[in-house]
């Protein structure tokens, strides 16, 4: 079954190949009414009207018909195709100087765009179908003249075997994308699972810091010696938080109550400047509580005041919680970092969910701790990257392999046969070795022209110019000045990573380069009408080229951002599984432990004062702080999961660690692993991971054979680069802190 990369590309490519074949059958049809002689010009409109019309509703029944009406309804196009051509004796006079007939523009349009709508024995039947037609009716119309060229037929069918080519080399690297994405897809939901165990371990170290830890050390130590109405109602409280803690997770819940509640419990007269409702994860709406909930027990305890604000604002990006308060403030630089309430009960906590604590504060002018949460989380371009590049490396191979086949097959037998065209030979011999090396160069090289683009587009144009310089002036424009549309794929392959306008303007230019050269020599094989139908008939295949390349690169972008929704689904449903696993094990340690003495002193049936009792709660605290103070970071967690789940995809690596490392936010520490993830999901072989650390910088750097991905920008102070080394690449991410 097509991967769903793939699927985009067939609904997509679908779409836009009928839509393609509208305009050009249309605008064809409009021309050859204005400008070309006609037998009959009423039946003549007709006709062009009748198979216009019938090409929208074809187009209205594949897009949206049923899987069984598309299957029967290109029969009624082929008979349509056919009615078109038995038409010709009233639609179309032969002459010679007319170029290519609107019918058969009509049907090479027909039978290049078939690949994306027929299998290929039904494409190839009805391609076979038409030209048999074709032959009939132009036998009708011209017995024995020049609308029965037998190089007609051998032509369509070339095209419709180019096309088929583009269809499946564009349809392969769609493959090849949902390939690399679904292991990006294991490598990264591997490393979240572990982000999200190991930042629910520490949430719910920090809850047991926050609540029961400091409960059962104030029992322990004696600093409560009889039962008190506040210490059960803090034990209850404790036990209420720690069930949060374990029910959060997942979800969304309104934010102001949660400060309410948390308010309502400081000794503290609140002054609020809230929304009324404001909704975010349930996750990231308890860490933002907590944090204030640690905030005003600061202000409690230190601050010497009674009085203090909760502001709460929010835009498109932030939300914002400040805890104000008027009291005596105190210099924040000297406070220790060993201390964990402030900062794992802040500055870590808010860092877990990709948010921010600053603690400002000026000693006799009160102090604001200000906590920050992203609303949405930046959206990586990795998955965009490998859909573009499978994208435009298909894409890129179907047009070198086109382009030769016109220039070795068609081109160099015109060529041969024509000697007596051209007014010296060697200007033709030139133009084509100089076209077929061009092609050759781009196609060895792994990357896109670059800097060699516009020398290599004006050597096409300089040959172009130089081939027809030496056909003579009565064969120019006709069928041995073979040079007159062809030169044109060079430059499409060139310019395919360009704007559709650009890419037009200098393809245009080159065809009116070409015009130029041909009216100045004075009479040419073809009329205006014919030359304007002539190049039309190759124009529109080219340029139809530049408009798959601009819709390939939309599609990978609309294509990333709907796996990501999809893998992000996935992701939520493995870690709700994981952490559902783990919550289930840490409250069955806490039923077994902690929640027990907890329930005795919230319901009076345990005496603080008895020295059982402080033995347990003094064992149980001790428990509680040797946890949290072997806890330790996210990062290696995450990347050791990218590593696993790499071996188990056949990649042998070797991970390296050394060094002293920071806390690092969500946001740097995807950027730091994304390149490693890529890397990974694209290695065959070995590869070797190595991570250096300071206190202020990370380096994540991966050697490995993989697939080159394009330049990304450097964010979040991340920065990252990419060297080529014997066909293996060293990809490195740096996070230098401020």
């Amino acid at each position: 079954m097509p991967g769903a990369v793939e699927q985009r590309l067939l609904q997509q490519g679908l779409t836009y190949a009928l839509g393609l074949r509208i305009v050009v059958i249309g605008l064809s049809g409009a021309a050859a009414l204005a400008l070309a002689p006609m037998p009959d010009r009423t039946v003549a409109a007709a006709v062009i009207t009748a198979f216009t019309a019938w090409s929208l509703l074809y187009a209205a029944v594949m897009v949206r018909g049923s899987a069984r009406t598309r299957g029967w309804v290109p029969l009624i196009d082929v008979l349509a195709v056919g009615g078109i051509c038995l038409s010709l004796p009233w639609t179309v006079t032969p002459d010679p100087r007319a170029g290519a007939t609107w019918v058969l523009i009509a049907i090479n349009m027909v039978v290049i765009t078939y690949p994306w709508q027929l299998g290929g024995p039904a494409m190839i039947g009805a391609t076979g179908a038409i030209i048999a037609v074709y032959y009939a009716g132009a036998t009708l119309a011209d017995p024995g003249g020049w609308l029965v060229d037998p190089t007609l037929g051998p032509w369509t069918a070339a095209e419709a075997a180019l096309s088929w080519g583009l269809y499946r080399f564009v349809r392969r690297g769609a493959r090849t994308s949902d390939r690399i994405i679904a292991r990006a897809a294991e490598l990264r939901r591997a490393a979240e699972i572990a982000a999200a165990r190991r930042a629910g371990e520490r949430e719910y170290l920090a809850a047991l810091h926050d609540t029961a830890a400091a409960t059962l050390m104030m029992v322990g130590s004696g600093i409560v010696a009889r039962p008190e109405p506040w210490l059960a109602a803090q034990a209850r409280r404790d036990l209420r938080e720690l069930h949060r803690s374990e029910d959060a997770a997942h979800g969304e819940t309104d934010l102001v109550p949660l400060l309410h509640e948390v308010a309502r419990h400081a000794p503290l007269q609140i002054t609020w400047r809230t929304p009324e409702v404001l909704i975010l994860p349930s996750a990231d709406a308890v860490s933002l509580s907590r944090g204030v909930r640690e905030a005003l027990t600061n202000v409690a305890r230190h601050a010497g005041t009674e009085r203090a604000e909760i502001r709460v604002r929010e835009d498109s990006a932030l939300v914002t919680v400040e805890i104000v308060d008027e009291g005596r403030g105190f210099h924040p630089q000297i406070i220790t970092h060993q201390r964990y309430g402030v900062t794992r009960s802040l500055i870590e906590r808010m860092s877990r969910i990709g948010g921010r604590a600053r603690i400002d504060s000026t000693p006799g002018h009160g102090t604001t701790v200000t906590l920050t949460c992203p609303r949405v989380t930046p959206e990586d371009t990795g998955d965009r990257d490998v859909i573009a590049t499978s994208f435009q490396r298909g894409l890129r191979w179907a047009v070198i392999v086109m382009s030769l086949a016109i220039l070795v097959l068609l081109d160099l037998p015109r060529m041969l046969a024509s000697r007596a065209a051209y007014t010296a030979f060697w200007p033709q011999v030139a133009t084509w070795v100089g076209l077929v090396g061009i092609i050759l160069f781009t196609a060895f090289r792994k990357r896109p022209p670059g800097r060699w683009r516009a020398p290599l587009i004006a050597l096409v144009f300089a040959l172009a110019a130089l081939a027809t310089w030496s056909v003579r002036p009565e064969y120019l424009l006709g069928p041995a000045h073979w040079s007159e549309g062809d030169a044109g794929w060079p430059i499409v392959l060139l310019m395919m990573g360009a704007r559709v306008p650009v890419f037009a303007a200098v393809l245009a230019a080159q065809y009116l380069m070409t015009f130029g050269q041909a009216v100045l020599a004075g009479d040419a094989a073809l009329s205006v009408a014919g030359a304007v139908s002539a190049t039309w008939a190759v124009l529109t295949y080219q340029l139809a080229i530049a408009m798959i390349a601009a819709v390939l690169r939309g599609m990978s972008a609309s294509s990333a951002r709907a796996l990501h929704a999809a893998e992000r689904v996935r992701t939520s449903e493995a870690v709700d599984r994981h952490l559902h696993s783990d919550r289930t094990g840490r409250i069955a340690a806490l039923t077994a432990t902690a929640v027990p003495l907890l329930e005795g002193l919230a319901s009076g049936a345990l005496d603080p004062g008895d020295g059982p009792v402080r033995v347990a709660c003094a064992g149980e605290a001790a428990r509680m702080r040797r946890l949290i103070a072997d806890d330790d970071g996210l990062f290696f967690h995450e990347l050791r999961a990218c590593v696993e789940e790499a071996e188990r995809n056949g990649v042998a690596v070797s991970f390296t660690e050394f060094g002293t490392f920071p806390a690092l936010t969500p946001p740097v520490r995807r950027r730091l692993i994304e390149p490693a993830i890529a890397a990974l999901a694209t290695a065959h072989g070995k590869a070797r991971l190595t991570v250096a650390g300071t206190r202020d910088a990370v380096t994540v750097s991966v050697v490995a054979a993989c697939m080159r991905l394009p330049p990304v920008p450097d964010r979040d102070g991340v920065k990252r680069s990419i060297v080529e080394d014997g066909g293996r690449l060293w990809i490195q991410a740096t996070w230098q802190g401020e």
